[in-house]
Formats: C-alpha cells, structure tokens, sequence
C-alpha cells in the first residue's frame, strides 16, 4: 500500500503548499502522540524506562511526582501498551513487579532522542547537557535524523511537503 503523497491533491498550488483547510485530519498523529506522552509525567517516565529504570522505587526516586500519581501513570502506560509488567523477587522478599519497555515503547526511541537533541541545541545552558547519549558499539554521540524512506537526509522543513494521507476526509463546511 503507498501512503506517499498523492501528487494531484497539490496541482494549482505553491510549491508543495496543499489546501490544509480543505482536509479534517482528525485524529492528527501529532495530537494522538503528544495525548500519549501527557502529561509532562508519562514523558519523565519514559525517559527512565529508556534509561533503564524498571522498579516502581527507582521510578519514584527519579521522576518528581507522589506515589499515586506515578502508580497511576505506569497504569496508564501499560493500558496503552508503552510498558508491561513482569514478575520479579528478590531473594527472601515476596514477588513485585517490574515495568519493562513493549515493542510499542521502544519505538519511542528516535521521538525521545529528537527531544533531547533539541532541548541541548535550545535549552541546556553554557553548562551543557546533564546526559550525553552514547553508542554502545563505537561510543560515538547518538542523534536523531530524518530521512526519507528511500533514505534520503532532510534537515528542513522546506524539504517537506505535507498532504493529506489515507485517513483524511474532505473537510465539512463549518466543520471544527
């Protein structure tokens, strides 16, 4: 199935400009992700699961938030499929769980390290960044890139053109 760009819903247009206004792109995959990652708590908790953080203790002792909000929020991460719980027992303790990242977690990956890649060009001060993403295998700095499935880099927005993917519906005059 190609969910490329249709190259007809752009003729008559400005360069790559498509009639946003003539589309409800409802639900947006930004706004279904950014609904995912709120709030600013779920973001922290996911952070820590990439870094490796699994019991509710050490969640606790690295997000700033009470027990209950993050025993709700690890709830509400594993209802979406970000996290799963799996039984673990120190010995001579009875059994806990932990919260491991899914599949659907994982893939988070390339999001969380754009948002640091960024807060670090924008926001860190002279100081510089409290955490340095390294790779395993050469210890070289991991960043985050676009590409284009063909595997094209692109590093500006102008090398973009949006259209309306599978799910857009024409828009309904006086309609959201």
């Amino acid at each position: 199935m190609n969910h490329g760009p249709d190259p007809a819903l752009a003729q008559g247009q400005d360069e790559g400009v498509w009639d946003r206004g003539a589309w409800n792109l409802d639900p947006d995959s930004v706004a279904l992700t950014l609904r995912v990652m709120s709030p600013r708590t779920v973001g922290m908790i996911m952070r820590e699961a990439f870094y490796g953080t699994r019991r509710f203790e050490d969640f606790l002792r690295h997000v700033d938030v009470s027990s209950g909000v993050l025993a709700a929020r690890l709830r509400e991460l594993v209802d979406e499929g970000m996290l799963e719980k799996r039984p673990y027992r120190e010995p001579g303790a009875r059994v806990r769980e932990e919260y491991r990242l899914t599949d659907k977690g994982r893939s988070m990956l390339p999001v969380l390290v754009a948002l640091i890649d960024w807060a670090d060009r924008w926001l860190v001060g002279q100081q510089g960044p409290t955490v340095q993403l390294l790779h395993r295998g050469c210890g070289a700095a991991v960043t985050a890139s676009v590409t284009c499935a063909q595997g094209h880099s692109i590093s500006a927005p102008r090398d973009i053109i949006a259209a309306p993917g599978p799910g857009a519906r024409p828009a309904v005059p006086g309609e959201g």
